[in-house]
């Protein structure tokens, strides 16, 4: 398998969406901005957003944090290995496998989520703590920031999806009263030579929640497949997030919104960095496409997804954990 080069997304691939209305806009500017995400998740599945209110200071703090966190020893980040936790909490390091062997990608993390605690046996599968390393010292203040910042931008977000398909803007909140919300610091070390080209920084899938919001460092990795097929790249650009629909959303809308497959190959040689958060409901979830997306002319497209059981059963094929 040969990774060929592949072309820089145009904007009609990966559209730049300004958010700025969301935040303080009229009625009509909040609108007209919802059309824009909505024709963008319908067509593309994936855009760029700008003007959302996330401090830059914040987002290079992220970073700086990041990458002093992966540069310490070894001992520190695996103290908190997420084989330590029984909801997929702590450190995943190289090489890493769940259940399936054959899922694996050239890449370490840092997983974090809601700090919800579990009511009854059933949550403990997916609800409890997080880890925390002993160094560096901020990572757990930036984090617990950079979490709420992405769970007022994820709000704004899924209000605009709601309004653009003149819904009540609280529509799809409902889902989210005890969320799974996942926040992933990640690593992609420049490719060793003697890597088997089948083997990606992150292989070819699509997110199985709602939605992703990712921030991405300038060094570039992140392909998309547009409508066509063909590999694109998302190239960084400075202060904005990478936003793509995933298969819970696409399930809700009965497949009026797109979940794009994607993928990471560091062709630079450089170390990379990129932090996604992902949206996803509570556990006792159904997902399920929605009574207005479905007639007689456009039957049920997706069967019925249990959130716990599916993201368990998931997470459980790609990463290891402690048993319960």
């Amino acid at each position: 398998m040969t990774l060929d080069p592949v072309r820089t997304a145009d904007p009609s691939e990966i559209p730049v969406i300004d958010l700025s209305a969301l935040i303080d806009g009229d009625d009509a500017a909040r609108k007209a901005v919802a059309a824009q995400i909505v024709h963008a998740a319908e067509n593309n599945g994936v855009f760029y957003i700008v003007g959302h209110g996330v401090a830059r200071e914040l987002m290079d703090g992220v970073f700086a944090t990041a990458a002093a966190f992966f540069d310490t020893p070894n001992e520190n980040k695996l103290g908190i290995g997420l084989e330590s936790s029984t909801c997929f909490r702590g450190y995943l390091p190289l090489h890493s496998k769940g259940s399936d062997p054959t899922q694996c990608n050239y890449l370490e993390a840092f997983q974090m989520g809601e700090e919800n605690g579990a009511d009854n046996e059933y949550e403990e599968m997916l609800y409890g703590p997080n880890q925390w390393p002993a160094q560096p010292g901020a990572l757990r203040d930036t984090m617990m920031a950079y979490h709420r910042a992405m769970d007022t931008l994820a709000d704004r977000l899924q209000r605009a999806f709601a309004i653009g398909i003149d819904f009540p803007e609280d529509y799809f909140l409902r889902y989210y009263q005890k969320p799974l919300n996942q926040l992933r610091l990640l690593h992609y070390p420049p490719r060793p030579p003697e890597l088997d080209e089948r083997v990606l920084g992150a292989r070819v899938h699509t997110d199985t929640g709602a939605f992703t919001i990712l921030m991405q460092d300038q060094i570039g990795g992140l392909e998309v497949q547009n409508a066509s097929g063909e590999w694109i790249a998302a190239t960084p650009m400075e202060c904005t997030f990478v936003v793509n629909v995933g298969d819970m959303l696409q399930a809700w809308t009965n497949g009026r919104f797109s979940s794009v497959k994607h993928r990471v190959i560091n062709r630079s040689g450089k170390e990379r960095y990129s932090v996604p958060y992902f949206l996803n409901p509570d556990l006792t979830a159904l997902v399920e496409p929605l009574p207005e997306f479905v007639s007689d002319d456009n039957p049920p497209r997706f069967e019925p997804v249990h959130v716990g059981k599916f993201l368990s059963h998931r997470f459980d094929s790609i990463w290891p954990r402690k048993a319960a």
